[in-house]
């Protein structure tokens, strides 16, 4: 009886010893996670946040700390940005200012001008002809000239058409006065002799700076014209 006695003693203050410790290891374990929530705290009281935002449902639940808690969640959806609120400008026309800031367009048309006025006081001052025939040729080249420089100021797809006609017109023009120069050249050297000679080389020289003079310009002009950009320029469709 004393031994069973003893035994009923033993399991009482086991029973008793042993909650005690269980608590005791719970207290430390709750200090520890106090601790680390008061740090936390004191964290996000540094950056402001919890002046920001309200605990949440875990922290009324006491899952985690408010201090925890009250951290901004993402956002999911985000604001559109003002410029979505801003209306986006209309396209341009065809044709418009848009396609026309070409500063080549009023290049041309700036020279044309100034080379219109140079052949026409050149064939009126410094090789005036007693030809009517020649004469007309002579002055084919400061009339087309002067339609190549309408047609570029103008600035549409009439004065497209007058530019590339008028440049067309130069050429042309350009191309039946070498031959003529060459038929005279050819004549001067076969009758005169020498001195036929040497009026054919003259010639020959003069046809290299007629040339440069006048059937450059058109040149360049007309194949700026014939490309996308000088269409565009001038409102004409681009093929």
């Amino acid at each position: 009886m004393r031994e069973a006695l003893q035994l009923q003693r033993v399991m009482l203050v086991v029973s008793r010893v042993v909650p005690g410790r269980d608590q005791e290891r719970r207290g430390r374990g709750d200090g520890k996670h106090h601790g680390q929530r008061d740090s936390t705290a004191a964290m996000r009281r540094r950056l402001g946040e919890d002046r920001l935002h309200g605990p949440t449902i875990a922290a009324h639940l006491g899952i985690c700390s408010p201090q925890m808690a009250t951290r901004p969640a993402r956002a999911k959806h985000r604001p559109k940005s003002a410029t979505a609120a801003t209306p986006t400008p209309s396209p341009p026309r065809a044709g418009e200012a848009a396609v026309r800031r070409d500063a080549r367009r009023w290049i041309y048309g700036g020279l044309d001008l100034v080379f219109a006025i140079g052949y026409a006081v050149a064939i009126w001052k410094v090789i005036p002809n007693r030809l009517p025939s020649a004469m007309a040729h002579l002055w084919t080249f400061p009339l087309a000239t002067l339609a190549m420089a309408a047609g570029m100021l103008l600035g549409s797809p009439r004065g497209w058409w007058i530019a590339v006609i008028g440049g067309s017109v130069v050429l042309v023009s350009m191309f039946a006065l070498i031959v003529r120069i060459v038929i005279s050249a050819a004549f001067l050297a076969g009758v005169y002799g020498a001195f036929g000679k040497a009026a054919a080389t003259f010639a020959l020289v003069m046809i290299a700076l007629t040339i440069e003079l006048v059937a450059l310009l058109p040149i360049v002009q007309v194949k700026y014209l014939m490309t996308r950009s000088g269409r565009r320029a001038l409102g004409v469709q681009a093929p």
